[in-house]
């Protein structure tokens, strides 16, 4: 264009400017029968953008071979700073997720099972076998070991020759000082420690056995004089302390302690299993009990128990992790408060993890079925609505878990969704089905899905953006003759060219670097 003097005049507002591509935006693939289309779009900016008419002089060749100036309106926009998308528009499903069975996981006899169509929430019994629920819990890390106090188990001797006459229940747990077992009806106590009984302690008797046996009824709190010194040596202050003992447990107050009144082991400890009945003969190495013990419990499954029973109106005491008396506390109230028993303990198989409530698909396992560790009983899905989709093959990176998406509605209004799920097999790939991987969309707001189900949607994923960048219409941009582009900006006295580069195409906008400044006003073709 030829010189140019603006007139004083100020531009008035026409309507916006027809867009023409003076050069065209990348070349687009062939999109797959999943992928509708592909849309370039503006994410939001930062200014507004100007379409409006400007009045200039413009120089041209006159009848006489001189020049001239005339007046011309031309259509303007101003540089804008913003940012710039582009996104993938995916045909999808609004519908349930896809249900997953559930088995056994212990063998027995199938005693209750929901019937299709209900609703199990998180706390409730999923199924029964054996008469015993099989409990639903909010988590999300599958139920895959023991649920007890401590991660290694031990077994408990006798400690004396006779007829077993009481043991704790299945689930107790076991202190130091606490009676482990009665013989004969003569109580056998606990206490915290690593050496083994082997001999009658007795004032006089040096050794660790004895420190061990000191160290314990102190801790038990029967020195309130500390007049015991902890050491190997059975001195008279160390039976004065045994005596006291003694007397709270309701026997003969001797002073010493033979094989059979005490058991040391690592504590606390939580049984396990009860190796003999009560009623039994037994010797001094006969086993009678299996108990957890040794170091707590703890993992990230350990915490999702604890925040369930929390969410359950129980006190595992801090969702840490770790699977300690007070959680071991709570679980036997949440067990014995459903009817599980109050054992303090989930075995494999006693719990099923799930995301959210669910909802019961098919039942495999009716009532009276005999079943294994492996064994169907029903499957299920959980309640919420969430969109599905199938991602095309070439697009595997475009969405993963975490990913923020927009999703269009039947009735056109939009909200946004969280990729929760990428399948990481494809399905398909033969001739005219194209392989795709599954993924799942959870809604943010679930109440914009009520009433609806199995209704098709559409998914906008961005795969490509440039934030804070100076931005034109497309139509702004001129190619020049001897190479590269430029805008005609309009300047005080008419307007002039502006050597620029352009980047990432969007909407109809351009990414442009240059001498140029948010606020320009570009003359638009």
């Amino acid at each position: 264009m030829g010189h140019v003097t603006s007139d004083t005049d100020t531009p008035k507002a026409e309507e916006p400017f027809a867009e023409k591509d003076i050069m065209a935006g990348p070349e687009l693939s062939e999109a797959p029968e999943s992928r509708r289309h592909r849309k370039w779009w503006i994410l939001g900016g930062v200014g507004v953008v100007v379409a409006a008419a400007a009045v200039v002089a413009v120089s041209v060749a006159g009848a006489d071979g001189g020049s001239e100036f005339v007046e011309a309106t031309v259509n303007t926009a101003e540089v804008i700073r913003t940012d710039l998308a582009d996104e993938t528009i995916y045909d999808a499903t609004l519908g349930r997720p896809v249900a997953g069975e559930f088995i056994a996981g212990i063998a027995g006899t199938v005693t209750w099972v929901p019937e299709a169509g209900a609703v199990v929430t998180s706390g409730d019994a999923l199924f029964a076998i054996n008469d015993a629920p099989i409990l639903l819990v909010q988590g999300a890390v599958p139920a895959y070991r023991d649920f007890e106090l401590g991660e290694t188990n031990v077994t408990i001797p006798a400690g004396r020759s006779g007829v077993l006459t009481w043991l704790p229940d299945n689930g107790t747990i076991i202190e130091s000082g606490d009676v482990i077992a009665r013989v004969d009806d003569t109580p056998t106590v606990v206490l915290e420690g690593d050496l083994p009984m082997y001999r009658t302690l007795r004032e006089g008797v040096e050794g660790a056995d004895v420190q061990q046996l000191e160290q314990a009824l102190v801790d038990l709190g029967y020195d309130p004089d500390e007049t015991v010194t902890i050491d190997d040596e059975f001195t008279s202050a160390t039976e004065s302390m045994v005596e006291r003992w003694q007397e709270d447990l309701g026997v003969d107050e001797t002073g010493r302690t033979s094989v059979g009144d005490i058991i040391f082991a690592p504590l606390p400890a939580q049984v396990v299993s009860q190796q003999s009945a009560v009623g039994s003969s037994v010797s001094q190495g006969t086993p009678i009990l299996t108990a957890s013990a040794g170091e707590f419990l703890s993992g990230s499954d350990v915490r999702q128990l604890e925040q369930a029973l929390v969410d359950l109106g129980y006190d595992p005491g801090p969702t840490d992790g770790v699977y300690d008396i007070d959680t071991a506390t709570a679980v036997s109230a949440w067990t014995g408060d459903v009817g599980h028993g109050q054992d303090g303990r989930l075995p494999v198989g006693s719990v099923v993890f799930s995301d959210g409530d669910l909802r019961i698909a098919d039942v495999f396992a009716e009532v009276g079925a005999a079943v294994g560790p492996t064994s169907p009983v029903l499957s299920a899905a959980n309640i919420e609505t969430i969109v599905r989709l199938d991602l095309p093959a070439g697009d595997q990176g475009l969405l993963s878990v975490g990913s923020s998406v927009v999703i269009v509605m039947p009735d056109r209004s939009e909200t946004v969704g969280t990729v929760t799920f990428v399948s990481s097999v494809a399905t398909g790939g033969g001739q005219g089905n194209p392989a795709s991987f599954a993924v799942e969309i959870a809604l943010n707001d679930p109440s914009v899905a009520e009433g609806l189900d199995e209704a098709p949607v559409d998914v906008r994923a961005v795969s490509e953006a440039v934030e804070n960048v100076l931005a034109v219409p497309v139509s702004a941009l001129l190619a020049l003759a001897e190479g590269g582009y430029a805008i005609e900006l309009v300047t005080g006295n008419g307007t002039s060219l502006v050597a620029v580069d352009p980047g990432f195409f969007a909407d109809g906008w351009v990414e442009i670097t240059g001498n140029v400044q948010v606020g320009d006003v570009v003359v638009v073709p």
